[in-house]
């Protein structure tokens, strides 16, 4: 076995895989039959199960593959596979042929061959670029230039240049033809699915497919290599810095994101965890994102693994360029393979760092999708046992902050549960082959450090938990006075309330901020002086009691166990925070499962049947509403409040349910729409219902949307509608009519006049029977008459529709059809309003006690009063007695087909199908939508756009003090330059030891070797005085720049409200102003100081990390001149997208939550029409437009973070090439130097983020400060 292998590639180097001869090299056999013929095999396998994909793939319009680019690309692909095959002529003629050379050619010319096909077949069915090729064509350019520097290495250019150059235009052709392949290519119009009712979307449907490619993700059609580097949202990024971004400009979500498609695989694995009899949200979850989980470890394994590298080979690097000059010196190939293998090695862990952050938000944001539409669809259909245990506030909750724990621990920390044992056992370990056992010394350091840290931070904690009730308590009284400014203005009290205020805020709220402060120093103290502490006694310890196991304590093994401590640090301090997150993490966990798992109402105990009026076999005796022998109660543990009930009510019938207040007559409505739990008897309804509750039920919407509530618009009968139900004369005296928004709960209504948008709401549903609880109580004697008369009565609307009418009204009850009288929960008598009087019973007494007590009519104080009804009614007074009454529902309107006009039906929700956003899908015109804009009562909340002007900084800078700015800046400079020289000194140390440099870098009395003590004495007062700065920068920005800005801008905001003119309040909400004095001040209090000291100190280490960087390679100066201008770029385009990014996150988060509360106030109501599909399609449209905000602004993010790290990467390269360049062409070279730059540069990654980011977080911060200053 060992012959054939050796006679496949008699070389004398063998397989290697590394050459013995040639440093840095492979070896020919193992080029070629490892790598070439490895390759080229396991790319023919993947084109071939790729090819048989493709085989019944449908064929492209040859309109859209057929364009001279992919001709010119296949002809270079053409072109690599001839200069493959001249490379196999050539060889054959070399003497002796090696098998192995002529074998992975072969090899290779196949694949190519293979490829060629592959690109015919992915032009004709494929839009995007195909992964399988790009990766060849990437991977064969690779070796083909590995194989050319072999080949040069080995004087082919001089033996065989024919060759060499079949060998170049093989590795040219490659890779043109992976770039041609990598550009996009023409895509076709996106067609939407047949829906189940075409005719909603009507004329827009071409429309929406002209405009769908505005809207698609490029993310979908992107290739690998933009996929790795997320370049597919480059395009969004300038379009951003051309114009502030606006929701439009977001793309669609891919499909997976999408809630119908997120939700429906947790949907099944949670209907089968309910089927097993033992649910397990938990499991229910894994089954679900469990192999995306998967994914990211691994991209998270890939990345630990890799780090670890760096240190390696840092190693390395200092040892190579220490040895130079001795005769153990390694040949100055290795010095380079060394930087270019670390440049390497960090790019890896930045793809795999950015892929396994994008996949953990993905499964965030999937999980936080499954859950919020899960406990929606729950609150859809929870029983009235269940709603006694959860309120509104409690839902929200669950759908806020457990729903966000439970993904947050999921996908961001769970992984930290193997990830930091791994990372601590391997830095350990390679801390010990570094130092020995007296690194343990400085692992003990950073033990002990956390529980004090920890410490500090639970005093923290406390504090921030007395602040917020320190501002509750500010905030009520700031309530209060806004509530009644009028009073306070007319009795002239703003001095008063001004001072209480103030006091409040001075005395409890800042002082809490100052103590807050004053621990925020603390462990700014403790964090800053860990790094030396840990450095100290670990270098200590090994020159004092050791120096010998490992050698002296050289730049060799400083500055590697300072990157491993440094490594280390992080898993350390991770563990602290991963076991709180896991325990709210199963706390709420179980909260939502408890929810979930909560009862449901039994939608069965109500049968429901389909009703066709039209159908030949039916008539005016059809009973659509039938409860016999019912027996129902509220809760499931307690007797029932309706006993055996049994009433019906025919097609045509109009029956009325009398009875003293708290007899059940509401209860007895609740029962037929299916809230109550019955107990005994039976309940069938037939046909569609519509419900008008006692108290209406109005969505925060237009009152053209309240009314329609998701079926079609028909004009005609909208018209007719709303002349009936009265509401003419109201719209004409709102701004905009119909299309002016009704405030939350209808806020802006009176009463009679959402009872009568209610009203109009059920008419025009055209249901089968309608259930109206009480709807005349809201609305005035006479408008009442008028709704009887025109809608509900004998002679209205609703003439051929069953009716149930609850009402005390007994004026009315001669025109009924059927009269039921309730007492104490039960039926006491019934029958025809003629029959029961004859009869003298229970309803005979009920109308006479009425008649007793009332005067003959309702007096004009009854009800709302509103003045509009008042003046309709004088108008239109004799209208009903000469004009007659209005056709009822479905005669003389009703046209050919039901479905065509409405009759029942609604938007596609309603048939299952999903709404879709749609450039232009609103019911509408461009001129109703001005009008809606008109019709708002309240002036638009201003949102300055584009970058935050000078002046907000000025203005906060000056509000914290000229002195104040000082001390904090001259501080942070002296912590600063004392990092700096404790760092130059811990080299001077190790060069110290290490005869190579001793002699060079440093004056001549730092070349002097001193003793242990002396460089430990001055290391520890360098790093003590560091802290030291870092505690003082700390507590000057805590305790008395924000103090006093925030004192400053308070009270200037204060007094600019409470003195502005009573003009202000009436256009301004409330709710906006409270804005600003709570979140808004909030953020002014603590987000800003910490986002400006965050700022400050990253710029700060830029600048250092670049001085060491100069000093050390001046050379380098010349590398990030050029960096800097790429770096302003992305800086550019990061600030501007990502500023009008995490506003429309945040707008579009507020709806969710808006449309939740809303729909669990009107939830009877949704049931009543059926209508639960349409709004969880709604909410679900709402989470989607959030997710989308969401998804792009994550993205760009990781857009930011990988080209930072990059850059980053790319001046580590540049200073060590820089460091064996000088090494090679000089022959000098401080090992000292180059580990303190190259450390300096593996922290300028860092660096780059965080200055970025800190400085979009004070924009945003500034933000809320311009707020604040508008008002004030």
């Amino acid at each position: 076995m060992l012959d054939l292998v050796v006679g496949f590639c008699p070389s004398k180097e063998g397989w290697g895989p590394l050459s013995p001869n040639r440093p840095v090299d492979f070896t020919s056999c193992f080029e070629y039959g490892g790598l070439v013929s490895g390759l080229s095999v396991l790319f023919i396998i993947a084109a071939v199960l790729r090819l048989r994909k493709l085989q019944g793939a449908p064929q492209l319009p040859s309109s859209l593959v057929a364009n001279s680019a992919f001709w010119i690309k296949l002809s270079v692909a053409a072109f690599a596979l001839f200069a493959s095959v001249a490379e196999i002529v050539v060889m054959i003629g070399l003497s002796p042929i090696t098998s192995v050379y002529i074998t992975s050619l072969v090899l290779q010319s196949a694949a190519v061959a293979v490829a060629v096909r592959l690109h015919y077949k992915e032009q004709f069915a494929n839009r995007v670029a195909s992964t399988p090729l790009l990766l060849f064509w990437l991977g064969t350019s690779i070796l083909a230039l590995i194989r050319l520097r072999t080949a040069i290495s080995l004087s082919f250019v001089a033996s065989d240049p024919p060759f060499i150059i079949a060998n170049i235009l093989y590795m040219v052709a490659s890779l043109a033809t992976m770039a041609m392949e990598s550009q996009p290519k023409p895509h076709m119009l996106y067609e939407l699915p047949a829906d189940e009712d075409d005719d909603v979307y009507g004329e827009e449907q071409q429309v929406y497919n002209e405009n769908y490619l505005t809207y698609q993700s490029p993310e979908e059609r992107a290739n690998i290599f933009s996929l790795l580097t997320f370049s597919w949202m480059t395009p969004l990024l300038e379009q951003g810095f051309r114009k502030p971004l606006q929701m439009e400009d977001t793309w669609e979500l891919s499909s997976i994101y999408r809630p119908e498609v997120a939700t429906a695989k947790f949907q099944r694995n949670w209907q089968a965890q309910l089927r097993s009899g033992n649910p397990s949200l938990f499991r229910a979850t894994m089954r679900t994102y469990g192999w995306s989980l998967a994914l990211g470890s691994f991209y998270k394994l890939i990345k630990d693994l890799v780090s670890f590298m760096n240190p390696i080979l840092l190693s390395r690097l200092i040892g190579f360029v220490s040895k130079y000059n001795t005769p153990d010196a390694e040949p100055i190939e290795y010095g380079y393979f060394y930087a270019i293998s670390m440049f390497v090695v960090a790019s890896i862990q930045t793809v795999a760092f950015q892929q396994h952050w994008v996949q953990n938000q993905r499964i965030n944001s999937l999980m936080k999708i499954s859950y919020t539409t899960a406990i929606y669809r729950k609150t859809m259909a929870l029983s009235n046992d269940a709603r006694q245990n959860y309120n509104v506030g409690g839902i929200v909750t669950h759908m806020s902050v457990d729903a966000q724990r439970v993904a947050d621990f999921t996908a961001n920390f769970s992984h930290h549960l193997w990830s930091s044992p791994l990372q601590i056992i391997i830095a350990l370990y390679l801390l010990y082959q570094t130092l020995g056992w007296c690194v343990f010394a400085g692992v003990i350091a950073m033990v002990v450090s956390i529980p004090t840290s920890a410490r500090i931070s639970r005093s923290m904690r406390a504090l921030n938990k007395l602040l917020m009730g320190y501002r509750d308590q500010r905030m009520k009284i700031m309530d209060e006075v806004l509530s009644g400014i009028k009073i306070i203005k007319l009795y002239a009290w703003e001095t008063s309330f001004i001072r209480r205020i103030n006091e409040i805020r001075v005395n409890l709220e800042l002082s809490t901020i100052r103590r807050y402060g004053i621990l925020q120093a603390g462990f700014s103290f403790v964090v800053t002086l860990l790094p030396f502490v840990v450095s100290f006694t670990t270098f200590g310890l090994y020159s004092l009691a050791d120096g010998e196991s490992h050698g002296p304590l050289t730049p060799q093994l400083v500055f590697v166990a300072l990157t491993l401590f440094n490594m280390l640090r992080f898993p350390l301090s991770v563990g602290p925070m991963v076991i709180p997150a896991l325990l709210e993490s199963i706390v709420s966990s179980h909260r939502i499962f408890d929810f979930l798992t909560a009862g449901e109402i039994d939608f069965a105990a109500i049968e429901r049947k389909p009703y066709d009026r039209d159908a030949p076999d039916t008539s005016s005796d059809d009973v659509l509403v039938s409860v016999k022998n019912g027996s129902f109660k509220w809760l499931s543990a307690e007797e029932p409040t309706l006993k055996n009930i049994s009433i019906e009510c025919k097609r045509d019938q109009l029956v009325a349910l009398i009875g003293r207040v708290g007899a059940g007559k509401s209860s007895l409505v609740s029962a037929v729409l299916g809230d109550m739990v019955k107990s005994e008897g039976a309940v069938e309804v037939q046909g569609t219902i519509a419900y008008v509750p006692q108290q209406a039920w109005i969505m925060n919407a237009t009152v053209r949307d309240n009314i329609l509530f998701g079926h079609k618009y028909d004009q005609a009968f909208y018209d007719l509608v709303i002349d009936a139900c009265a509401l003419r004369p109201d719209l004409e005296m709102l701004p905009s009519g119909d299309m002016t928004e009704i405030g939350e709960k209808g806020i802006n209504l009176s009463g009679g006049q959402r009872a009568r948008v209610s009203l109009a709401r059920a008419v025009y549903s055209r249901a089968d029977v309608y259930i109206l609880d009480d709807p005349l109580s809201a609305v005035d004697a006479h408008v009442g008459k008028h709704l009887y008369s025109r809608v509900i009565g004998p002679n209205g609307l609703l003439k051929t529709r069953a009716r149930i009418l609850v009402t005390n009204a007994v004026q009315y009850l001669n025109t009924t059809d059927d009269i039921y009288m309730i007492r104490d929960g039960q039926i006491v008598d019934h029958g025809a309003f003629a029959v029961a009087m004859d009869r003298r019973g229970a309803i005979f007494e009920f109308v006479h006690k009425y008649i007793e007590s009332e005067p003959s009519s309702r007096t004009e104080t009854d009800g709302s009063n509103d003045a509009s009804e008042t003046e309709y009614f004088e108008e239109d007074a004799a209208t009903n007695e000469h004009n007659g009454m209005p056709s009822p529902v479905g005669v003389g309107i009703r046209r050919k087909s039901t479905k065509q006009t409405l009759g029942r039906a609604s938007v596609g929700a309603l048939h299952g199908a999903r709404i879709r956003r749609k450039p232009h899908t609103e019911q509408h015109t461009t001129a109703e939508t001005l009008l809606a804009e008109a019709g708002r009562t309240t002036t638009t909340e201003f949102s300055r756009q584009g970058k935050v002007e000078w002046n907000t900084y000025r203005t906060y800078a000056k509000a914290c003090g000229s002195r104040n700015s000082v001390m904090f800046v001259s501080a942070l400079l002296a912590a600063s330059v004392s990092n700096v020289a404790a760092n130059m000194w811990l080299k001077q140390w190790a060069s110290s030891n290490d005869d190579s440099t001793a002699d060079h870098g440093g004056l001549a009395w730092m070349a002097r070797r001193h003793s242990v003590f002396y460089y430990l004495f001055i290391y520890g007062g360098l790093g003590l005085l560091g802290a030291s700065m870092s505690s003082l920068q700390s507590l000057v920005l805590w305790t008395k720049c924000s103090i006093r800005a925030s004192r400053e801008i308070h009270e200037n905001m204060l007094r600019g409200v409470l003195r502005s003119p009573m003009s202000f309040f009436d256009v301004t909400p409330l709710g906006r102003i409270l804005n600003r004095f709570s979140s808004d001040i909030q953020r002014c209090d603590e987000t800003l100081p910490r986002s400006v000291g965050g700022m400050v100190n990253t710029m700060v280490s830029v600048v250092s990390a670049v001085s060491v960087i100069a000093f050390s390679t001046p050379l380098m100066l010349l590398v990030m001149f050029p960096l800097s201008f790429i770096y302003r770029y992305l800086q550019q385009r990061y600030l501007f997208s990502s500023r009008e990014l995490r506003r429309l996150d945040s707008t579009t988060r507020s709806p969710i939550f808006a449309h939740f509360q809303e729909s669990i106030g009107g939830v009877s109501t949704v049931r009543a029409y059926g209508q639960e599909r349409r709004f969880i399609a709604e909410n679900e449209d709402r989470i989607e437009k959030n997710i989308r905000a969401y998804y792009t602004y994550l993205s760009l993010n990781r857009w930011l973070s990988l080209r930072l790290e990059t850059l980053g990467n790319t001046v580590m390269l540049g200073t060590t090439l820089l460091a064996v360049v000088t090494l090679q062409y000089f022959g000098y070279g401080d090992a000292g130097l180059v580990g303190l730059s190259v450390a300096y540069a593996l922290d300028f990654t860092s660096s780059l983020n965080w200055s970025v980011r800190s400085y979009t977080e004070v924009e945003n911060s500034m933000i809320q400060l311009e707020r604040v200053v508008e008002y004030a």
